[in-house]
């Protein structure tokens, strides 16, 4: 989801305000791995960044360089920490040689627009029984899209409210219930502020069923299992936190830094295991006892960054935004779930393309905003001078 921070280099949660991730790789961290494997292209691009914050565009340069040579088709163009090397001749030429071997691939169409341009959306969910999408919103709401493409306000948090920040939401269908992460803009920039909660709402009537929190830090995305369980990242503590079916009690699941920069979830359909988004790997745990393993892969893949995560077909598809201006990548999974057999583009460079955040499966199709506009925001909210808004477009791709 979303001014990039030196040391604790940012969680590219999607767009405005990107949070301070306690857990996220020291310089020491980065340059051990390094060593392990000096061609890991999320290291190389996490130690250019660092470079970056640090004012040194020599030595984030050289990294970048060596980005551009490594596997992984990373993209630094959207990456706010790279602002100040904007129109460096050599690290336009990097750009340039980067986009010259990644040519765009679009499968998408228009599903629908939403006329609010300064909407300032981020995630998005939907509902297959009235078949609405659901829209949350930086300004403090979630916006509903009916079937024929109509939008109106589902709810709205009032002004006054210091969680307001709409994150993560999802549909749990059967109970007919929305959840949506709503967040204290301040929890986006210092860890230590009690400004993460979950709210649950009824999905027909959009009345507030329950608020649960806040707890130290801020939510990221969610996830409701089978059971009824809802499971949610903590980006600034790097954990996953839970709400179990049975008491409603919201609670850690995993310990702090668990999973270092945790963001976008997925479950699988036996509800018995999760899929976290880090800031290097894609991790399993299992919701019996927490336990937390890395994805392993038998193919070379980058399963870094990705903002927004589902489990669609015996896999995973999701949103790859931190590493990369957006792509949509689809990963098969063996029989245990543990391991990807193969990685597959969907798509990328969307012509509209104008910041990708999170998305939603709607049948054997995956939705998604392809312009959140988030660059063109300052940092309290406000549209930047000088900047036009278009409408909010929602895009459909076919994963079959």
């Amino acid at each position: 989801m979303r001014a990039l921070l030196p040391i604790a280099l940012l969680v590219s949660l999607c767009c405005p305000a990107q949070r301070v991730a306690a857990q996220s790789p020291s310089r020491g961290d980065l340059e051990a791995r390094l060593r392990e494997r000096p061609n890991d292209a999320v290291v190389l691009f996490r130690l250019a960044a660092l470079e970056a914050s640090e004012g040194r565009a020599d030595g984030a340069l050289r990294y970048l360089d060596a980005v551009s040579r490594a596997p992984g088709d990373l993209d630094p163009s959207f990456y706010r920490g790279f602002w100040s090397l904007h129109g460096d001749a050599r690290y336009e030429e990097i750009v340039t040689r980067i986009r010259a071997a990644q040519p765009p691939l679009v499968r998408s169409a228009l599903a629908f627009e939403i006329p609010e341009r300064d909407l300032h959306p981020e995630g998005i969910a939907f509902d297959p029984i009235s078949r609405a999408t659901f829209v949350g919103s930086f300004k403090g709401k979630i916006v509903r899209v009916d079937s024929l493409g109509a939008a109106s306000d589902f709810m709205r948090i009032p002004p006054d409210a210091s969680a307001r920040v709409v994150v993560g939401i999802r549909v749990d269908s059967g109970r007919r219930h929305l959840w949506a992460t709503v967040d204290d803009p301040k929890a986006l920039g210092d860890p230590t502020v009690h400004g993460g909660s979950i709210h649950q709402y009824d999905i027909v009537s959009g009345r507030l069923l329950a608020v649960h929190g806040p707890v130290t830090g801020a939510f990221n995305d969610l996830v409701v299992a089978p059971n009824g369980d809802v499971f949610a990242t903590n980006t600034t503590e790097g954990a996953v936190w839970v709400i179990p079916s049975s008491d409603r009690s919201l609670r850690r699941f995993t310990a702090p830094g668990s999973v270092p920069e945790a963001n976008g979830i997925a479950v699988d359909p036996t509800g018995r295991q999760l899929y976290v988004g880090g800031w290097h790997d894609i991790q399993v745990v299992s919701t019996a006892d927490g336990r937390v393993r890395p994805l392993t892969s038998a193919v070379p893949v980058v399963t870094a960054s990705f903002d927004g995560l589902y489990w669609y077909d015996g896999g995973l598809v999701g949103i790859q935004n931190g590493l990369h201006p957006g792509r949509v990548v689809r990963l098969r999974l063996d029989q245990s779930g543990a391991k990807i057999t193969s990685a597959e583009l969907i798509e990328r460079y969307h012509p509209q393309f104008a910041g990708m955040t999170t998305a939603a499966l709607d049948g054997m199709s995956l939705l998604y905003i392809v312009n959140t506009q988030s660059r063109r925001f300052l940092p309290d909210g406000t549209v930047r001078p000088g900047e036009i808004l278009d409408p909010i477009r929602v895009v459909r791709v076919p994963l079959r």
